[in-house]
């Protein structure tokens, strides 16, 4: 086998994207090493992709690989936390996975969030009015786009708000690059923890909550307490910075192409095409959730080893030329041989979609509606960017919100 490719997280988000088109060119599967030594198998082609979404040798639950050096090998590598800790539906598979999801299923479910719309509509207007028409620059994301999910997270689960927006604070840390091990990150995890366990004791008086869905769940016995714990911390992670990544570089990319795109986010139909083509051109995530090979699996004529690391790349596959034309361009409503990737494929399809989507496409449409003559304060391309495998953020977006 040759060496494996090293991957770094560079600041600017051109020089990754462009990495990503390399190792896509090199072959349908790639061994990659990343800036912390982790060695692991990456996925970068549409139909290997979706095939090992779905493939059941393709595990979430570390603790089925008996091997001393499977998966990761007793070790801790930076944005591993949703693996390694707790016990919830991102890191389980089988009948596990589906009793831990199918607790909260209904309150994400389309019909429960289309019910929350007018309230998440609500969050962005006020939101929004805080900066409106200001003359001076104002930064989108601790202005708007991490607040939107934070609040509308905070709602859906059934915490208040201040105890939702200290959670968060905590959960953004986590999801840096730094030693799991070293002792700021551990007092994040540790702090975090025991904000749930006090602010989750007892069940909300709202049906519609997660937490309801929960304390229920629990007094039947179909879950434990760490359970109710690590599904809402699994939750505050995966929701929040996914979406905030999603509102801020869909308001950058439609604020730069003026009325091209801009103006679609005036039209319900047009928005909502418009936001499905965004986060298949760019994935919040850029890297599927962890899995690791149960066993020896061949993928593209590549044989990933049992107990490999296994991503797969879907800032890649969703650009694949072989699947879709001109995949580098954002074409609202294109017509497409496949769906996108971007929340996966399979029983682990993300179970917070609808809400995801509802919320950006809610988000940008207050911003178009709100600030119409927005534009941003530097060059897109000369934004700084944090991150590598899934919170690939941009340290701060500087807009003139101008005047309506």
């Amino acid at each position: 086998m040759s060496a494996p490719v090293r991957l770094d997280d560079p600041a600017g988000q051109d020089a990754l994207e462009a990495a990503y088109r390399r190792l896509r060119e090199r072959g349908p599967v790639v061994c990659v090493e990343l800036p912390d030594g982790l060695r692991t198998w990456v996925i970068t082609r549409y139909a290997e992709g979706r095939r090992a979404l779905r493939d059941p040798r393709f595990i979430k639950d570390l603790r089925e690989l008996t091997g001393p050096g499977h998966g990761l090998g007793g070790n801790r590598y930076a944005e591993d936390v949703y693996v390694v800790e707790g016990r919830h539906m991102l890191n389980s598979d089988g009948d596990e996975h589906v009793r831990l999801r199918g607790v909260v299923a209904a309150q994400l479910s389309a019909q429960a969030v289309a019910a929350r719309e007018p309230e998440i509509r609500r969050i962005t207007e006020d939101l929004v009015d805080r900066f409106a028409g200001s003359a001076e620059p104002v930064d989108l994301m601790s202005a708007y786009a991490r607040p939107v999910p934070e609040i509308v997270m905070g709602r859906i689960l059934g915490l208040p708000d201040e105890v939702m927006l200290e959670a968060a604070v905590l959960s953004r840390q986590l999801g840096q690059r730094d030693d799991p091990l070293s002792p700021p990150m551990r007092r994040a995890y540790n702090d975090l923890v025991d904000l749930m366990r006090v602010h989750t004791r007892t069940a909300p008086d709202d049906e519609r909550t997660v937490l309801a869905a929960l304390h229920a769940a629990l007094a039947q016995g179909r879950i434990t307490r760490r359970e109710l714990v690590s599904t809402v911390l699994m939750l505050i992670g995966a929701g929040i910075s996914s979406t905030a990544i999603a509102i801020a570089h869909g308001a950058a990319t439609t604020a730069q192409a003026a009325n091209t795109l801009w103006s679609l986010l005036g039209d319900d139909e047009q928005a909502g095409a418009l936001v499905d083509e965004l986060l298949r051109h760019h994935p919040p995530f850029a890297f599927s959730p962890w899995r690791f090979a149960r066993e020896a699996v061949e993928v593209g004529g590549v044989v990933i080893p049992a107990g490999a690391v296994v991503f797969v790349l879907l800032a890649a596959v969703n650009r694949d030329p072989g699947v879709i034309e001109d995949p580098d361009q954002v074409r609202p409503g294109r017509a497409s041989r496949s769906g996108s990737l971007t929340f996966g494929h399979g029983p682990h399809y993300c179970i917070g979609a609808h809400l995801a989507r509802t919320e950006i496409t809610t988000a940008l449409a207050t911003l178009h509606r709100r600030c119409p003559r927005l534009r941003l304060a530097v060059p897109y391309g000369e934004t700084e960017w944090q991150g590598l495998l899934f919170d690939r953020t941009p340290v701060a977006l500087p807009v003139y919100p101008g005047v309506a």
